[in-house]
């Protein structure tokens, strides 16, 4: 086609639809294809579910996150929409975009989002947490740039849980001295134990205070070879510095977060708990080790996890018995547990295999410890030390169901 002809071919003329439409020796001219859809036609149902959407961006912004709903995790966990004005948390961060909206969210802010309302909602203080998702609504929130949306995000993270140094060393932390308080009922003096072994009576097996003395801390960790292999080579560590757990067991994005500072210990300011594997935590008791990290468990066959003896003397780290004391509240675990930045290799004293049976649903869980379990001793530790694990595992072989009022003092 020559470009000067103004778009006509040289020789060929071309009729218009008129002369098309009026010459009668052409042959009638085909009709039109019909072309796509229009928008709808604004009426007034369409126009009064857009301004119903709008509206649902003036809630708060923790209604875009419903936790704890069956299967979904909490980066995920997504409000469901709600009439007549709540459009549900996903199309409340990503949907629209208009001038009086904001622009959708970063899929990556929106995950961590998520993540600590969730958080919030399940380990927080419900009084701190309000008071801060009360100060931006989900359009307030889609307006931010995404250096302030992030900033929110830590906000959010410290209402649901402070952070706390590993500073205390460990022979300063707590353990009952029932010989001076004998009044003191919530938590349990270390050594506690059957009478006899599978006894449902217990007693103080140690007097005065083992934990001071002795430091050891039982802690589960790793349920085949292949774990066992991880602690042996690497002791225990914080399981948040690994992204793939955190988002696939635990359902939390805190990549990029101060949550992921491996730095501090995070303790719940409303379940009074250390916030999901900020820490390496261990009880002061063999049995409160077997709680850790998922008492749900329930073995079959020849499954079995193991069950770590680990010298704390030499380590520092965050009471959280301590601190749940502190606060005067029913939310102590009577066990005592004591949390760490990491134990090392070389602190590890022995492991045993134990055999998860479950929780009941009213609080507590079940653990067994067969008749020919034996510590296997892979690290250093002094003779009292080795006395005293030997003592702890002989006093708890069997199987046993620990009752709610000997977990948390709330059971009381």
């Amino acid at each position: 086609m020559d470009p000067r002809s103004g778009g006509r071919i040289p020789g060929v003329s071309f009729l218009t639809d008129t002369a098309m439409a009026t010459d009668p020796n052409l042959p009638p001219r085909p009709p039109k294809r019909p072309g796509p859809p229009g928008p709808p036609a604004a009426g007034p149902r369409a126009a009064a579910a857009a301004q119903q959407g709008l509206r649902g961006l003036d809630n708060e912004i923790d209604a875009i996150c419903e936790p704890g709903q069956p299967g979904v995790l909490p980066f995920k966990a997504f409000s469901r929409p709600k009439k007549p004005y709540w459009p549900g948390g996903h199309a409340a961060v990503y949907g629209g975009g208009g001038t009086g909206e904001g622009p959708p969210v970063a899929p990556q802010i929106v995950a961590r989002l998520l993540s600590a309302i969730s958080s919030a909602k399940m380990s927080g203080d419900n009084g701190r947490s309000s008071a801060l998702f009360a100060t931006t609504t989900v359009r307030a929130f889609r307006q931010l740039g995404a250096a302030q949306q992030m900033n929110f995000v830590e906000s959010v993270r410290n209402v649901a849980a402070t952070a706390h140094p590993f500073s205390t060393p460990a022979r300063q932390m707590y353990d009952p001295d029932y010989s001076t308080a004998p009044g003191n009922v919530r938590p349990l003096p270390t050594s506690w134990c059957p009478v006899t072994p599978g006894a449902t009576v217990y007693h103080e097996r140690l007097g005065v205070t083992p934990w001071k003395e002795l430091c050891v801390g039982f802690r589960i960790d790793g349920s085949d070879e292949g774990s066992l292999q991880r602690v042996l080579r690497d002791g225990t560590t914080q399981q948040r510095l690994n992204e793939a757990f955190m988002l696939g067991r635990r359902g939390l994005d805190v990549t990029g977060t101060t949550m992921a500072d491996p730095g501090s210990a995070r303790f719940g300011t409303g379940n009074h708990d250390i916030f999901n594997e900020t820490a390496v935590c261990v009880s002061r008791n063999l049995f409160g080790g077997t709680a850790f990290p998922e008492r749900e468990t329930d073995h079959s066959g020849s499954q079995f996890c193991c069950l770590w003896a680990v010298d704390c003397s030499s380590l520092s780290g965050f009471d959280t018995e301590g601190q749940q004391l502190a606060l005067g509240e029913s939310n102590q675990w009577r066990p005592g547990e004591k949390a760490f930045p990491a134990i090392p290799r070389s602190n590890l004293i022995a492991w045993v295999p134990v055999r998860r049976r479950g929780a009941p649903a009213g609080g507590g869980w079940r653990f067994e410890i067969t008749p020919d379990a034996a510590w296997q001793f892979v690290g250093k530790c002094t003779v009292e030390q080795r006395v005293d694990v030997e003592d702890e595992l002989a006093a708890w072989r069997g199987r046993h169901t620990i009752a709610p009022t000997m977990d948390f003092a709330a059971g009381l």
